[in-house]
C-alpha cells in the first residue's frame, strides 16, 4: 500500500532568478520587449522601471561594467537605478515562474498572472486593531506595501469572477529573487 496523498487540495511552486542576468537584459536592446512580455500594462504602470526601460548606450554595455562574471555588487553601485529596477523585475519573474509550478494543469501565460500587494485588492492580512491607530486613523501595512499576492486570470481576458488569487513569498539576498507561491487546485 502507497502513502496517504497530501490531505489538501494545494500545490506549491518555488524560483529563483538571478538579478544580473535580468540586469544585463535590461541594458541590452531587447529591454522593452523583455519588459513588455513579462509584466502587464497595469504592472508596467505600477513599477519602478523606467518608460521606456532605462538602457544603457550600447558601446557602455559591451565595455567593463557588463561582462559577464563581473561582481553584482558593481553593477549595483556603478548603476543603481538600472540595479534597482533589475531587482523588482528579477523578483516579479520569480514570483510568475512560481505561479505557473504551483498551477501546472492551468496552462498561464506571462500576462494570465498580476502581482499586485494584498491591499490593492481589498485584502490585507491585518486585523481591525493593527488596521487603525489609537487616533483611529487608517495606518499603511506594516512595511508600507503589504503581502504580495498574484491574481491568475483563468479566461484570458479578465472578466469579473474570472479571477483567482494565490499566496506569494518574494525575497531579494544578493544577486538573487527568490519566490514561492502557494496555489488551491480543485478537485
Amino acid at each position: 500500500m502507497g502513502p496517504k496523498p497530501f490531505p489538501f487540495p494545494l500545490n506549491v511552486g518555488t524560483d529563483i532568478c538571478r538579478i544580473s542576468r535580468i540586469f544585463r537584459v535590461l541594458a541590452g536592446r531587447r529591454a522593452t520587449r523583455f519588459v513588455s512580455r513579462i509584466l502587464t500594462p497595469e504592472e508596467i504602470a505600477a513599477a519602478p522601471i523606467a518608460r521606456p526601460p532605462l538602457t544603457l548606450p550600447t558601446a557602455l554595455a559591451a565595455g567593463y561594467g557588463l561582462r559577464e562574471g563581473v561582481d553584482f555588487s558593481t553593477l549595483k553601485k556603478t548603476y543603481p537605478d538600472l540595479w534597482t529596477q533589475a531587482t523588482f523585475l528579477a523578483g516579479r519573474f520569480a514570483a510568475k515562474e512560481a505561479t505557473f509550478k504551483a498551477h501546472p494543469s492551468m496552462r498561464l501565460s506571462w500576462h494570465d498572472i498580476v502581482i499586485k500587494r494584498a491591499h490593492d485588492v481589498g485584502g490585507t492580512q491585518l486585523d481591525e486593531e493593527e488596521r487603525h491607530g489609537e487616533d483611529d486613523e487608517p495606518r499603511s501595512p506594516p512595511n508600507g506595501s503589504g503581502p504580495p499576492i498574484a491574481v491568475i486570470r483563468t479566461g484570458g481576458k479578465s472578466t469579473p469572477g474570472e479571477e483567482q488569487t494565490a499566496m506569494l513569498s518574494i525575497s531579494h539576498d544578493g544577486d538573487y529573487a527568490t519566490a514561492v507561491c502557494l496555489g488551491y487546485k480543485s478537485r
